[in-house]
């Protein structure tokens, strides 16, 4: 089994950082008014949640054993068949991605992305550098961006995966 790391990106954190900032700001001043009181603390509550499930579904890692890529996330994974599916390296992948559901961002950037010129794209990363584009036997789009991207697609085409050009 090969284990590949995705760090987070400066972006990511720094984004991370400033959305907890402006929300523990927003919840202060919401506290000091009247209605605050009576709001603040399912407000206060439902934030944290949010914050909370957004870190836990986040991508930590990716793993390629037994012909499969298996997306580790902080709670959970996803597994895909490498056999038949294609791999590339693209450092433009995450350039003009528009989110069309998940998270463009905090903690990573997870979910369903639009590219015009990839199309509909599942992504699974915690940084927009390294971007590698695997598309899937059944033409299914993934999105990965791994530390090591060279020696990711190497594992890759070891499990069944054939290289293609971006």
């Amino acid at each position: 089994m090969s284990t590949f790391s995705t760090s987070m990106s400066p972006h990511v954190r720094w984004l991370g950082l400033t959305t907890v900032a402006i929300l523990v700001v927003a919840l202060v001043i919401l506290f000091g008014r009247d209605a605050g009181q009576s709001a603040g603390p399912y407000l206060g509550g439902v934030l944290v949640l949010i914050l909370g499930g957004t870190y836990l579904v986040s991508t930590r890692e990716y793993e390629i054993s037994n012909g499969r890529l298996v997306v580790q996330k902080v709670l959970g994974s996803k597994s895909f068949e490498l056999r038949g599916a294609s791999v590339s390296r693209d450092a433009l992948a995450f350039q003009g991605m528009t989110r069309v559901f998940g998270n463009g961002g905090f903690f990573a950037f997870d979910g369903l992305f639009y590219s015009r010129r990839i199309g509909f794209v599942r992504s699974y990363a915690r940084n927009r550098d390294n971007g590698v584009v695997v598309v899937l036997a059944g033409g299914s789009k993934l999105v990965l961006s791994p530390d090591q991207p060279d020696a990711f697609i190497t594992a890759a085409l070891a499990q069944g995966a054939v290289l293609s050009a971006p």
